[in-house]
């Protein structure tokens, strides 16, 4: 047997080979790193180019508006503010800033204190106050009805109308963009419009349309699928940790009427609709127990005949609700006889009248239920 000097064949010593192996596989490293990071800036390059064709893809939508370049768009919901008008106003302006326009989100008036509490935890200002609309850019978000919305309407120029609602007053002449869908809340329409475009939303923004979805769809029992995917997406980018726990405080603050005026609160939430040539108004009131829904219904009856001068309307209802847990009623106040009558038709046998209000249960939103069921009521019998 041959020693390894006499062999003539230097065998590597085991140290070698590992430094030789160790080589190897840093080579073969960095070629795979190399070609990684190489996919990795393709794919990146892809996605920029992809958002850049959506973003020039939106933008799109409003060359045909003939926007004067460096001109404010408003943005804007519905006067008696709400959360969903108030966060959909926000998160569209921002929408609209990031394609490159310069934009400004406004409300019509004080804003609630549900709404107050969102904002305040989100971390967002108020937005400010727009007291007439005439000769500006306007977006309207959760309206499409001259009666909810800015003074001077008429006169602005309308390049959007973004809503859940039924078709509204507002009429225009020129081309607009126009996206209204049955869903449970505007922001969902306003996360579908980021999404479409392809552009990124903010952990704040997120937060305010997960507030806004919940507000509307009462903490998404009145959800659509749509809604409910909505706000799972959302929340991961929210990152929230307790979204029960979030809707159980909105709900606390939206029962807060502390330090307002019987007037304040039925104004809080009113909305004025016109049907067969008669304009109506209906408030929406909250209560956490039936006992404290009467209380307000009679509250309610008391001040609201001296509102249909100031709102301009012919007749008003005030809409009690009690919603939670498995609890769902309406107390309806109307203001005078006329609306009585329009409830006893609209409600038949649906409702008893409990010498203040008729009592429907279940109850229901002022947008499916009550609105279309007085709405309805006066197009068959119309008010002289």
């Amino acid at each position: 047997m041959q020693d390894e000097k006499s062999s003539g064949l230097a065998m590597p010593s085991v140290a070698w080979i590992v430094a030789a192996l160790v080589a190897l596989a840093v080579v073969g490293f960095g070629c795979y790193q190399a070609g990684s990071n190489s996919a990795t800036a393709r794919l990146e390059k892809q996605m920029a180019a992809e958002q850049e064709f959506n973003i020039a893809l939106a933008k799109s939508e409003f060359e045909g508006l003939d926007i004067e370049e460096g001109q404010t768009i408003y943005v804007t919901g519905h006067k008696s503010p709400d959360t969903d008008t108030v966060c959909c106003a926000i998160a569209y302006a921002r929408l609209l800033e990031k394609l490159g326009y310069k934009a400004q989100a406004v409300i019509l008036g004080p804003i609630n204190k549900e709404t107050a509490y969102v904002l305040d935890t989100v971390g967002v200002p108020t937005p400010e106050v727009l007291e007439d609309a005439s000769e500006k850019y306007m977006v309207l978000v959760d309206h499409a009805d001259y009666e909810q919305s800015a003074n001077g309407l008429e006169d602005a120029h309308i390049v959007s109308i973004i809503d859940h609602h039924g078709v509204g007053t507002v009429s225009v002449v020129n081309p607009i963009v126009y996206d209204a869908r049955p869903l449970g809340s505007t922001a969902t329409i306003v996360w579908m419009r980021y999404c479409n475009f392809g552009v990124e939303i903010d952990p704040q923004t997120a937060k305010l349309l997960v507030g806004a979805i919940l507000s509307d769809t009462v903490n998404l029992k009145n959800a659509t699928t749509a809604d409910k995917e909505a706000v799972k997406a959302l929340s991961k980018i929210a990152s929230f940790d307790n979204l029960d726990e979030f809707y159980t405080q909105m709900h606390k603050a939206s029962l807060s009427y502390e330090g307002m005026t019987k007037e304040e609160i039925f104004l809080s939430d009113v909305k004025v609709y016109e049907s067969a040539g008669t304009r109506f108004a209906i408030g929406c009131v909250n209560a956490y127990d039936e006992e404290a829904a009467k209380d307000l219904a009679q509250q309610m009856k008391e001040i609201m005949e001296s509102q249909l001068v100031p709102l301009d309307v012919k007749m008003a209802f005030a809409q009690v609700s009690v919603f939670h847990d498995d609890v769902s009623i309406n107390y309806l106040v109307p203001s005078n006889e006329a609306a009585a009558e329009v409830l006893k038709e609209a409600f038949g046998d649906r409702a008893t009248f409990d010498g203040t209000s008729y009592v429907l249960e279940p109850g229901g939103s002022r947008k499916k239920v009550i609105m279309p069921a007085i709405s309805n009521t006066l197009a068959e019998h119309p008010v002289e």
